[in-house]
């Protein structure tokens, strides 16, 4: 997705609409740019209305406007198409995050930051949020394994709380970082498969306590939870 686009968080509207006809002043690498960018917001709207597995290519290139030619000459198939769009989405989420995480003071506020911004992200955008968190679970293994891979490349960020431990401290298990970060994603997850997607940020206390807990200990978690 374009700079443009990723900005308004990635989602279809009326911009994305079939280019006019005639003499319309665009070079063909520019009509393909259109139509890859209106095929990719197509997924992400006609599989958060109707699910992975019940979307059919022919809904996704009449949401795009576009033929189905157009559709195989930038995709294999749906889960090609799929896997695209998502990886759009996550590459503008991560700079977004990256760029909260440097307003931190510290690794607790970077970590609060980065919780605030991404339940922000997803609850101006519930049709991403549904399509990001929860129907890549439901979707086939390649993209599953794909969102995992995405959320589990935070793990040497959160690591770096582990050096604010106690030199006393039980040392904390290698698999601390997947478990916190598997357990936000199925927190987050979950309030949207409730339907509370808007809602996603009154769950940031919970998931700062979640996160910080296993390096802070639970008191200071809570205490941050609290102001965060």
């Amino acid at each position: 997705m374009s700079a443009e686009k990723r900005d308004r968080g990635g989602s279809a509207g009326p911009e994305l609409g079939p280019l006019p006809g005639g003499h319309h002043g665009l070079s063909p690498e520019q009509v393909a740019e259109s139509q890859r960018e209106r095929l990719l917001a197509a997924v992400v709207e006609v599989v958060a209305a109707r699910g992975y597995r019940a979307t059919t290519i022919a809904e996704i290139v009449k949401a795009a406007a576009v033929s189905t030619r157009v559709f195989y000459a930038n995709f294999a198939d749906k889960e090609e198409g799929f896997l695209a769009a998502l990886d759009a989405v996550l590459a503008h989420l991560g700079e977004r995050l990256t760029a909260a995480a440097g307003t931190g003071r510290d690794w607790p506020d970077q970590v609060i930051a980065v919780l605030r911004a991404g339940l922000e992200f997803f609850a101006a955008e519930p049709d991403l949020a549904r399509f990001c968190l929860v129907e890549p679970l439901a979707a086939t293994t390649t993209i599953a394994r794909r969102l995992r891979e995405a959320v589990f490349a935070a793990a040497p960020y959160l690591r770096a709380g582990r050096a604010l431990r106690p030199a006393d401290a039980e040392q904390l298990p290698a698999s601390t970082e997947d478990s916190v970060l598997g357990g936000l994603l199925t927190l987050a997850s979950r309030a949207v498969v409730a339907g509370e997607a808007t809602a996603l940020p009154a769950l940031l206390p919970d998931l700062v306590e979640f996160a910080l807990a296993p390096y802070l200990g639970p008191e200071p978690a809570r205490d941050l939870a609290r102001g965060g």
